[in-house]
């Protein structure tokens, strides 16, 4: 979310409402589409702060080029929908690809039940919460969704089981999976979202060393893009089945009798990385998004703790209750797989592996130096896939670097460091506290 449309309420609560002028709409606008494209509008739309999505178009939008309608395709690999570096390759052209596809909500008849669940464990949440109010990139999601925060605080299940039921093509998956946004786009250019997809598959098969990786200085380095074939010995090298529950309305390829979302594969990846570490038993993730690394790194024999802002415990427990695992909420009796908010991180708990993706560099500083501090407290390493942009956070800060913040902390050795195989502009590492012998 960018810093200016974390700004929105703000700048929106000291607006005095000027004279409308209908006429200086485009006469293409679809006030619809304008919102599926912009996020940080809806949410201001949908809370009371701005009357419309015209409105906003009007006095805000046409300055800040937000984009109102679907963009043309071009003849470039992408079609200007997706830039060059959603690929791994230039490719020349891509061949056969499988159809996208978009699954409708899941109903089932244990919903409310699931959702009555959450809201007992948000509401213990807000009155064990810290008195110091979030920060940074992900304090709008603690404040914007007034329907969502209404059925939480009314206490209606019914109401917010039908907002979740179609999690993946919401708003409400903004910035942790591909969500309403993406969604609009891919309906718009699913050839163009089929590719993406094939494209992640290839880089799953390239880490795994189940397909080559092309050489710019040898061969065919722009060959033609296809979906990678044997599936199952992807699978082989995995360890696990590539599959996606049927939850929050999933949208991508078609793998058996599953879709499987792109993000799937970051996840998966993910998942066979730690289980090569063979780390120990007890797990935890700090920022677990919707739930799915917890998802693909699921076993009985292993205890797995999500620890995250209380507005994402609720579609992390959506997600993975209704995926059919056992989980213990904020409140509730411990099971092996747990979803607790974040400040659970300080209670007497300790773990063998430490888990952080795509979430400490958006913190205020400060905080993201407690967790790398805290983290080294509480567990012998540390795993982490973060990009190192620096870019603007909010108007006060700028992101954080995950090895700088290491290294000003001081207790950690670095055991590995390299690209991450499954997204340009992020890196893997792998850290262990300084009294620690690397694992076996």
């Amino acid at each position: 979310m960018s810093a200016a449309g974390k700004s929105l309420a703000a700048r929106l609560a000291g607006l005095v409402h000027p004279r409308r002028r209908a006429d200086a709409l485009p006469a293409d606008f679809d006030a619809d589409l304008y919102l599926d494209l912009n996020a940080d509008v809806a949410m201001a739309v949908e809370a009371g702060h701005i009357a419309s999505a015209a409105e906003h178009w009007l006095h805000f939008g046409r300055r800040e080029s937000r984009a109102y309608r679907l963009p043309a395709p071009t003849g470039a690999l992408g079609g200007g929908i997706v830039g060059a570096s959603t690929f791994r390759y230039p490719y020349r052209a891509v061949g056969a690809l499988p159809p996208m596809e978009f699954a409708a909500p899941a109903i089932g008849p244990d919903d409310e039940a699931i959702a009555a669940r959450l809201i007992a464990a948000w509401r213990h949440s807000a009155a064990a919460a810290p008195e110091a109010a979030e920060e940074g990139m992900w304090a709008a999601r603690s404040t914007g969704f007034s329907a969502f925060h209404t059925a939480l605080r009314a206490g209606d299940a019914r109401a917010l089981a039908a907002l979740l039921a179609p999690l993946f093509q919401s708003h409400l998956a903004h910035g942790i999976a591909m969500g309403r946004t993406t969604a609009a786009l891919a309906r718009h250019a699913p050839e163009i979202f089929a590719a993406a997809w094939c494209d992640r598959l290839l880089r799953l098969a390239e880490a795994l060393g189940v397909e080559p990786v092309r050489c710019p200085e040898q061969g065919d380095f722009a060959r033609p893009l296809e979906r990678v074939g044997k599936i199952e010995r992807i699978e082989a090298a995995l360890g696990f089945r590539l599959v996606f529950p049927d939850v929050g309305a999933p949208y991508g390829v078609r793998l058996r009798e599953k879709i499987l979302p792109e993000h799937a594969f970051s996840h998966a990846y993910a998942a066979w990385r730690i289980r090569r570490l063979n780390p120990g038993p007890r797990l935890a993730e700090i920022g677990g998004g919707f739930g799915g690394l917890a998802w693909f790194l699921r076993d009985e024999g292993r205890s797995y703790t999500i620890l995250d802002l209380p507005f994402t415990n609720v579609i992390q427990g959506w997600f993975l209750l209704k995926a059919g695992l056992s989980v213990s909420l904020a409140g509730e009796p411990e099971a092996r797989l747990r979803v607790l908010p974040w400040w659970e991180i300080h209670r007497d708990a300790r773990y063998d592996l430490v888990i952080n993706q795509d979430s400490i560099p958006e913190m205020p500083p400060d905080a993201a130096a407690m967790y790398v501090a805290r983290i080294r407290e509480i567990a012998p390493l540390f795993y982490s896939v973060n990009q190192e942009a620096a870019a603007a956070n909010t108007e006060a800060f700028r992101q954080g670097i995950v090895p700088n913040l290491v290294a000003r902390d001081g207790g950690y050795r670095r055991l590995g460091r390299n690209p991450f195989w499954l997204r340009d502009g992020y890196v893997e590492e792998i850290y262990a506290r300084r009294d620690t012998e690397p694992p076996g």
